[in-house]
């Protein structure tokens, strides 16, 4: 029996077969990754009509003299509000883009420090959006942040 000798040619085919395995395996990812990131929400017919109110809203938290902040610190999320908001009527959605089964809504209710605090390590790691509405004094507000939780 013949001992198997590699040469040049045999190098080439290995290389090709290599590169064209690890390119379907990453061609297969791409779109199982695809096929679960769903990027529009249920009822976007309806939000879309509204869009002109999402815009005021946003303006209105645009021209605030302290703008609300919404950070991550340790496990929990803190949305702080300004210090002169009296009383803020509103909620809180966190969306979740690559899994609607994971989104909330949580009413808005500050404390006396004029902050909400989130039990962050409830929430699963990754990309969430994070949507604060709220009414005082009659005037809507938006703020909206994309973030990643750890």
């Amino acid at each position: 029996m013949s001992k198997f000798k590699l040469n040049w040619g045999w190098s080439i085919l290995l290389v090709y077969i290599t590169f064209m395995l690890v390119f379907l395996f990453f061609f297969y990812k791409s779109f199982k990754e695809l096929k679960t990131n769903e990027l529009v929400t249920q009822d976007y017919y309806e939000k879309e009509l509204v869009y002109g109110d999402v815009i005021n809203k946003r303006q209105h938290a645009d021209t605030m003299r302290i703008p609300v902040k919404i950070f991550q610190k340790q496990k929990k999320l803190i949305i702080k509000f300004p210090p002169y908001i009296d009383k803020a009527e509103g909620k809180i959605l966190l969306y979740k883009p690559d899994n609607s089964k994971l989104d909330s809504n949580i009413s808005l209710q500050l404390d006396d420090s004029k902050q909400q605090i989130i039990d962050a390590s409830k929430l699963v790691p990754g990309r969430w959006n994070i949507s604060v509405e709220w009414q005082t004094k009659k005037v809507p507000y938006l703020v909206e942040q994309k973030m990643t939780i750890n």
